[in-house]
């Protein structure tokens, strides 16, 4: 797979408009010409033009093979594989699974383009690539045929690197094209224009919020934030890329924290199987984090303590990295089933229709502050319980019980004090911060706990019995400075009540 960003403007023109001279601008240089042809993809229901997606097949060309293009800061995101006939490669279909799922795709427009070609050339290489297209597109669901030709001005990889640099080099192109009789484009992509639309579809727009607003308006807007970053950072999983598991792992507890936290705002019926749901996928998804996490802890104890040696740090992490493979292929197996993709569908379901208590229409003014006091009362409360108990097996579960109330309650009141539901402000989040404290101090401790009982069993089966001994104690006394810096973090926590 080749990645590459697209950065273009397009121009209608009509069939006697003639490119104008640029050489004032860069050395031009012809680059041939090519006829492409082109089967585009999608679902029955549109779900990859929902979300501003193209999945093609073209033949012909430098670039032939499979594209699909995402929307990006700039321009589009193209991901590229090679041409192959017959149904969507499954390495072609898994960036974009969280969208389709098990939905069957069909070709929904063809489109033949003879292009021209010329390119800008600079001192650095290549600048800008003008295609001169005559498009024939038929829309396979109506039969329509649309003919029409358009010029497109791309960047290369010899472009400036400054922003500013790029723009005003598509500045001056776009001055000249625009002399010559051509127009800014009405659509902003060949497919659209196939279709007969201007876009693939309608941005979404986000109500405006504040504190006098439903409660549930509010809380949708947050849910609605999580299931898009599930649908962004699903393939980056798939990828293995650095942080994924945890990043998605984080947005499954923080939607599953959500229907806990304001249950008195969702209907429990319509709720509680989508959190049994969300706990079972997180569940999957804990074994490969953990794993993560205990490979890195892991080569960051022996690299920042030099007596052990290197061989003995490899050891502890290759155990843990084979483990995380293994469990990322079950995280990958999950999230390319039928039950995750039912549990997408229920939750875009429920974001769309969302099942409300008769209370759910009372101010977030009214509302979210005593279901963020219950949550604060909660954490509190497994704290004194864990204080109580003194040391044991017994004290480790309820810091455990602790930790995950703490996280529960940062999650509850980040949700509406940050981005588009953020209508609560300063105390919001240092309520979230002090609860971060919270379970972060104890979430060292319990890695650290667990980082000691995969010591002990390595020094028993191995002859490096010494130096895991080292690592023990160095672990040991880690989890012993967080036990001692922990008490001040509820302290904290209760201040900010």
């Amino acid at each position: 797979m080749k990645v590459q960003e697209e950065i273009e403007r397009k121009y209608e023109v009509d069939e006697n408009t003639v490119v104008p001279p640029l050489a004032e601008i860069a050395e031009v240089v012809p680059a041939g010409e090519v006829d492409l042809e082109a089967e585009y993809f999608d679902t029955e229901g549109g779900d990859l033009a929902a979300h501003h997606i193209v999945l093609r097949r073209r033949r012909g060309g430098e670039d032939e093979g499979w594209h699909i293009k995402v929307p990006s800061e700039d321009g589009r995101t193209e991901y590229h594989w090679p041409l192959a006939e017959g149904d969507v490669p499954a390495e072609v279909l898994a960036p974009v699974l969280v969208i389709v799922r098990d939905r069957p795709l069909r070709v929904i427009a063809r489109l033949h383009t003879r292009r021209t070609l010329l390119r800008l050339v600079g001192d650095g290489g290549d600048l800008l690539e003008i295609a001169d297209d005559v498009v024939s597109a038929s829309d396979t669901s109506t039969g329509v045929l649309r003919i029409w030709r358009e010029w497109e001005v791309e960047l290369l990889s010899g472009a400036p690197e400054s922003k500013k640099e790029r723009t005003a080099l598509f500045d001056a192109v776009e001055e000249r094209l625009l002399a010559a009789g051509a127009t800014p484009a009405a659509s902003g992509s060949k497919l659209a224009s196939a279709l007969g639309r201007t876009t693939l579809a309608e941005v979404r727009t986000v109500p405006r919020l504040d504190r006098s607003s439903a409660t549930s308006a509010v809380l949708i807007v947050a849910l609605r934030a999580l299931v898009d970053d599930l649908v962004v950072i699903d393939p980056r999983v798939r990828r293995n890329e650095p942080d994924s598991v945890h990043l998605f792992r984080t947005r499954v507890r923080r939607l599953r924290s959500l229907f806990a936290s304001y249950r008195h705002v969702f209907d429990r019926e319509a709720t509680d199987p989508i959190r049994e749901e969300l706990r079972d996928l997180g569940v999957v998804l804990g074994r490969a984090r953990d794993a993560e996490v205990m490979r890195d802890r892991a080569h960051t104890l022996v690299a920042d303590h030099d007596v052990v040696p290197l061989e003995v740090g490899e050891h502890i992490a290759a155990h843990w990295d084979a483990d995380y493979l293994e469990a990322l292929d079950l995280v990958v197996a999950e999230l390319s089933g039928t039950r995750y993709f039912r549990l997408l569908d229920t939750l875009d379901g429920f974001i769309a229709h969302p099942v409300l208590t008769p209370s759910a229409s009372g101010a977030a003014s009214d509302l979210v502050p005593v279901a963020l006091d219950t949550e604060l009362t909660r954490v509190l409360h497994h704290a004194k319980l864990a204080r109580a108990a003194g040391s044991g097996e017994g004290r480790t579960l309820l810091l455990h019980e602790t930790r995950k109330a703490a996280k529960r309650l940062r999650y509850a009141a980040e949700a509406v004090s940050y981005g588009d539901a953020g209508v609560f402000g300063k105390k919001a989040r240092r309520l979230a911060s002090a609860a971060e404290a919270v379970h972060d101090l104890l979430g060292e401790y319990r890695d650290s706990e667990l980082m000691q009982q995969h010591l002990r069993e390595l020094a028993q089966e191995s002859g490096h019995a010494f130096e895991y001994g080292v690592l023990f104690e160095i672990e040991r006394h880690s989890a012993a400075l967080c036990l001692m810096e922990y008490p001040a973090a509820p302290a904290e926590l209760k201040a900010s009540r």
